[in-house]
Protein backbone atom coordinates (compact mmCIF):
# COMPACT_ATOMS: atom_id res chain seq x y z
CA UNK A 1 0.00 0.00 0.00
CA UNK A 2 1.23 3.45 -0.87
CA UNK A 3 1.11 6.15 1.76
CA UNK A 4 2.76 9.45 2.60
CA UNK A 5 3.88 10.84 5.95
CA UNK A 6 3.84 14.57 6.51
CA UNK A 7 5.03 16.63 9.48
CA UNK A 8 2.29 19.05 10.45
CA UNK A 9 0.89 21.25 13.18
CA UNK A 10 -2.19 20.65 15.33
CA UNK A 11 -3.94 23.71 13.88
CA UNK A 12 -3.69 22.37 10.33
CA UNK A 13 -4.89 18.78 10.83
CA UNK A 14 -6.67 18.81 14.18
CA UNK A 15 -9.81 17.07 12.90
CA UNK A 16 -7.86 14.14 11.38
CA UNK A 17 -5.61 13.79 14.43
CA UNK A 18 -8.59 13.82 16.80
CA UNK A 19 -10.43 11.22 14.69
CA UNK A 20 -7.48 8.80 14.59
CA UNK A 21 -6.56 9.14 18.26
CA UNK A 22 -10.16 8.91 19.39
CA UNK A 23 -10.67 5.69 17.45
CA UNK A 24 -7.38 4.02 18.46
CA UNK A 25 -6.84 5.20 22.02
CA UNK A 26 -10.24 6.15 23.39
CA UNK A 27 -12.49 3.64 21.63
CA UNK A 28 -10.20 0.61 21.16
CA UNK A 29 -8.05 0.98 24.27
CA UNK A 30 -10.52 2.78 26.54
CA UNK A 31 -8.12 5.64 27.36
CA UNK A 32 -10.03 8.35 29.26
CA UNK A 33 -10.43 11.70 27.48
CA UNK A 34 -8.61 13.48 30.32
CA UNK A 35 -5.52 11.34 29.67
CA UNK A 36 -5.64 11.59 25.88
CA UNK A 37 -6.15 15.34 25.63
CA UNK A 38 -3.32 16.60 27.82
CA UNK A 39 -3.06 20.15 26.45
CA UNK A 40 0.30 19.56 24.75
CA UNK A 41 -0.85 19.16 21.15
CA UNK A 42 -0.48 22.84 20.24
CA UNK A 43 3.24 22.78 21.06
CA UNK A 44 4.02 19.49 19.29
CA UNK A 45 5.05 18.55 15.79
CA UNK A 46 2.59 15.96 14.52
CA UNK A 47 3.15 13.40 11.78
CA UNK A 48 0.15 12.44 9.69
CA UNK A 49 0.01 9.30 7.56
CA UNK A 50 -2.14 9.63 4.45
CA UNK A 51 -3.28 6.71 2.31
CA UNK A 52 -2.84 6.75 -1.47
CA UNK A 53 -6.31 8.28 -1.69
CA UNK A 54 -5.47 11.06 0.77
CA UNK A 55 -7.32 9.68 3.78
CA UNK A 56 -5.62 10.15 7.17
CA UNK A 57 -4.87 6.67 8.58
CA UNK A 58 -2.18 7.21 11.22
CA UNK A 59 -0.31 9.71 13.31
CA UNK A 60 2.41 10.38 15.85
CA UNK A 61 3.27 13.32 18.10
CA UNK A 62 6.72 14.74 18.83
CA UNK A 63 7.41 17.00 21.80
CA UNK A 64 10.63 18.84 22.49
CA UNK A 65 11.31 18.73 26.22
CA UNK A 66 13.78 21.21 27.68
CA UNK A 67 15.28 20.79 31.12
CA UNK A 68 18.03 22.81 32.78
CA UNK A 69 20.77 20.68 31.32
CA UNK A 70 19.47 19.06 28.15
CA UNK A 71 16.91 18.91 25.40
CA UNK A 72 15.27 15.68 24.35
CA UNK A 73 12.53 14.48 22.04
CA UNK A 74 9.50 12.60 23.33
CA UNK A 75 7.62 10.55 20.74
CA UNK A 76 4.04 9.70 21.62
CA UNK A 77 0.50 9.15 20.43
CA UNK A 78 1.66 6.73 17.73
CA UNK A 79 -1.48 5.28 16.15
CA UNK A 80 -2.45 3.45 12.97
CA UNK A 81 -6.11 2.74 12.24
CA UNK A 82 -6.94 -0.96 12.58
CA UNK A 83 -7.56 -1.78 8.87
CA UNK A 84 -4.08 -0.48 8.02
CA UNK A 85 -2.01 -2.29 10.66
CA UNK A 86 0.57 -5.03 9.99
CA UNK A 87 1.53 -3.48 6.66
CA UNK A 88 4.75 -1.75 7.76
CA UNK A 89 3.10 1.66 8.02
CA UNK A 90 3.82 2.08 11.73
CA UNK A 91 7.45 1.14 11.17
CA UNK A 92 7.74 3.67 8.34
CA UNK A 93 6.04 6.32 10.51
CA UNK A 94 8.53 5.77 13.33
CA UNK A 95 11.50 5.84 10.94
CA UNK A 96 10.24 9.16 9.61
CA UNK A 97 9.87 10.65 13.10
CA UNK A 98 13.33 9.43 14.13
CA UNK A 99 14.90 10.85 10.95
CA UNK A 100 13.18 14.19 11.60
CA UNK A 101 14.66 14.25 15.12
CA UNK A 102 18.15 13.41 13.93
CA UNK A 103 18.09 16.05 11.19
CA UNK A 104 16.53 18.77 13.35
CA UNK A 105 18.65 18.31 16.50
CA UNK A 106 21.10 15.40 16.25
CA UNK A 107 22.42 15.88 19.80
CA UNK A 108 19.00 15.44 21.41
CA UNK A 109 18.14 12.08 22.90
CA UNK A 110 14.89 10.42 21.79
CA UNK A 111 12.56 8.51 24.08
CA UNK A 112 9.01 7.23 24.37
CA UNK A 113 6.70 5.46 26.76
CA UNK A 114 5.77 2.19 25.07
CA UNK A 115 2.78 0.09 25.92
CA UNK A 116 4.25 -3.19 27.18
CA UNK A 117 2.60 -5.20 24.42
CA UNK A 118 4.29 -2.92 21.81
CA UNK A 119 7.77 -3.18 23.34
CA UNK A 120 9.14 -5.54 20.68
CA UNK A 121 7.97 -3.18 17.89
CA UNK A 122 10.07 -0.36 19.37
CA UNK A 123 13.02 -2.65 20.08
CA UNK A 124 13.12 -3.49 16.36
CA UNK A 125 13.52 0.25 15.73
CA UNK A 126 16.51 0.50 18.08
CA UNK A 127 14.85 1.53 21.33
CA UNK A 128 16.07 0.09 24.63
CA UNK A 129 13.87 -0.27 27.70
CA UNK A 130 14.88 1.56 30.87
CA UNK A 131 13.40 1.72 34.33
CA UNK A 132 10.47 -0.24 35.67
CA UNK A 133 7.07 -0.83 34.18
CA UNK A 134 4.44 1.79 35.10
CA UNK A 135 0.75 2.40 34.49
CA UNK A 136 -0.43 5.17 32.18
CA UNK A 137 -4.12 5.61 31.39
CA UNK A 138 -4.73 2.16 32.88
CA UNK A 139 -2.28 0.48 30.46
CA UNK A 140 1.15 -0.96 31.44
CA UNK A 141 4.02 1.03 29.88
CA UNK A 142 7.81 1.15 29.94
CA UNK A 143 10.21 4.01 29.13
CA UNK A 144 12.39 3.34 26.10
CA UNK A 145 15.29 5.35 24.70
CA UNK A 146 16.74 5.23 21.23
CA UNK A 147 20.26 3.80 21.28
CA UNK A 148 22.63 6.50 20.09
Amino acid sequence: MLHTITPTRWQLHQADLIRIRTEVFMQEQQVPAADEWDGLDDQAVHFLVLSATGVAIGCARLLLEISSEQQRYHIGRVAILKPFRNQGIGHHLMQTVIAYCKITAPANSIYLHAQIERRHFYEMLGFIARDDQFMDAGIPHISMYLAQ
